[in-house]
């Protein structure tokens, strides 16, 4: 039942009477013709068609006189919800008590209409009192449709309450849902299908939207729930909704992290920013597998399997404080076709006979690598921060920077003996990096960084040759 339904004729100059009454405040005009049910429609249909005037008359005063005249119809009383549902949360930043007011109204107008034969609005909210017509009805509605597993959307068609979707009731309710949903989700494993949605209404909202009170869109508290998730791993999916909502959390100076990450708590941003280090291993890694499973290099796979439980190893152990990529263009494309989160801070390998070629540069506090795929020798620095590749600004490099220039640079400025550069052969590789780190006084989880069977070998042969096995 629309809410303009049965007016009548001469509808419209009823409603300019209405109007002038409110304005004027009348108050005496009105305590005489609010027991007429059409004055009554008119009155309602003009704080419903002008938000200005409902904002500047309606307060609990009015709307008691609108009790007290007791002549609601079921027309009026449709009219009533649709008034409440249209301002709902708002109501009370207009005037205080106005939300109770205007609920207690539309409660007393349900509660003495018959039952129809058809349901309506109405009946709807005989049904679901509590969900509809409470502050808190938002978010008990959310908890209630998780537990029976019933989509928001497909429960405002099934209780006639679609064209109340875009109210602020609804949107209010449809936020609960989302956040509630973002609430109980495990952020590494599950469904998380419904992040395109609430992805989707997110940056749809922004862009037509203007910020509430507090200075906040939607999204910040989306973006807060999201990684609110203490998880290291989050799924593909969760990333992808973190950085098409946010950006990269990394990127401080772009208009983006000011209007999103900054309103961010500390907490949150830090740990995001940890997930994007993970993120950015993990392609590395991938497109290294990438490249050896197209070329069927099986000794390459082999060697992989070592370098990601070294690499994932460190980073479980919240040993890597910031990673940077650096790209061939040929891998660069693949890993954009492969993955659904953007590639947001990746540097340019630029030499034409590397577009297939991955480096990864990995910042672990009291030791720095540099990784790369091919025939690229791993290379560990522990004098500081490798100078050459710590500047963002510098987002392109050749392999002779890689494996020349920036290694000697930086022997000349730590000393000769704070660099390790050692070829990826079977084991070898892997012990000379553990025993260099030794070597220097740093301490790493070995036994998290191989397997069980590798572990074991690098005891025996410490056992029986002793360490120092990189010199």
């Amino acid at each position: 039942m629309s809410a303009n339904a049965g007016v009548g004729r001469n509808f419209a100059q009823l409603v300019a009477e209405a109007r002038a009454a409110l304005l004027a405040g009348d108050g005496v005009t009105l305590r005489r013709r609010l027991n007429e049910r059409r004055f009554v429609r008119a009155v309602l249909t003009a704080w419903i068609n002008d938000v200005s005037l409902a904002r500047s008359t309606l307060s609990p005063e009015t709307v008691r006189l609108l009790t007290a005249g007791g002549a609601t119809s079921r027309l009026a009383t449709v009219q009533a919800a649709t008034l409440f549902f249209t301002h709902f949360d708002q109501l009370d930043t207009w005037h205080d008590g106005l939300f109770g007011a205007v609920r207690d109204l539309v409660r007393g107008a349900v509660g003495a209409q018959r039952a129809g034969h058809v349901s309506t609005i109405i009946e709807t909210i005989h049904r679901h009192d509590s969900f509809l017509l409470e502050q808190t009805g938002p978010l008990q509605l959310a908890q209630h449709l998780l537990t029976t597993g019933e989509d928001i959307s497909s429960w405002f068609r099934a209780n006639h309450l679609t064209a109340h979707a875009d109210s602020r009731f609804g949107r209010t309710a449809r936020d609960a849902y989302y956040l509630t949903l973002i609430e109980r989700a495990n952020a590494e494993n599950g469904n998380h299908d419904f992040l395109r949605a609430v992805t989707s209404d997110v940056l749809s909202r922004q862009r037509t939207e203007s910020t509430e009170e507090d200075r906040l869109y939607f999204g910040h508290q989306v973006l807060r729930a999201l990684t609110a998730k203490t998880t290291r791993n989050p799924s593909s999916d969760w990333l992808t909704a973190v950085l098409e909502i946010g950006g990269d959390p990394r990127a401080r100076q772009a208009q983006r992290w000011k209007t999103w990450w900054s309103q961010v708590p500390a907490e949150n941003l830090e740990r995001t920013v940890r997930w994007m280090r993970g993120l950015d291993l993990r392609r590395f890694l991938e497109g290294v597998e990438s490249y050896a499973l197209g070329k069927d290099d099986d000794a390459m796979l082999r060697m992989l399997e070592r370098r990601k439980r070294l690499l994932l190893g460190l980073y479980e152990q919240d040993r890597v404080n910031d990673v940077r990529l650096i790209l061939g263009d040929h891998i660069r494309t693949d890993i954009r076709h492969r993955t659904s989160s953007p590639l947001h801070d990746a540097a340019r390998l630029r030499d034409a006979s590397m577009a297939d070629t991955a480096v990864v540069y990995v910042d672990c506090g009291d030791f720095w690598l540099v990784e790369g795929s091919h025939s690229f020798k791993l290379q560990v620095y522990t004098g500081g921060a490798v100078e050459g590749l710590t500047d963002r600004g510098v987002t392109r490099f050749s392999g002779a920077d890689l494996r020349t220039t920036i290694p000697s640079r930086n022997a000349e400025i730590y000393g000769g003996r704070s660099l390790l550069i050692v070829a990826h052969r079977g084991l070898e590789w892997l012990f000379k990096f553990l025993d260099f780190l030794v070597y220097h006084g740093i301490t790493v989880d070995e036994r998290g960084l191989m397997t069980a069977n590798d572990y074991a070998e690098l005891q025996r042969r410490r056992a029986n040759e002793g360490r120092w096995t990189w010199g």
